[in-house]
């Protein structure tokens, strides 16, 4: 079977960045929803304690809208 295409590795230009994003992003190749869980489950905290009453109308709203 032959190669149909070729994807290049990422290169952001600079060494120090694209060594950086790689390693930032080799964890979440493997283990995605280790990472993804908890810092989703934290955002959603913050907005709440931001946008306190906001969160809570938007989600009222979605609920009777669907």
């Amino acid at each position: 079977m032959r190669e149909v295409y070729f994807v290049e590795p990422n290169n952001l230009g600079a060494d120090f960045i694209t060594r950086v994003y790689k390693e930032l992003t080799a964890p979440l190749k493997t283990m995605p929803l280790i990472f993804i869980i908890p810092l989703s489950i934290i955002i959603g905290f913050f907005a709440y304690l931001i946008l306190n009453q906001l969160i809570v109308k938007l989600a009222t709203l979605l609920q009777y809208g669907f």
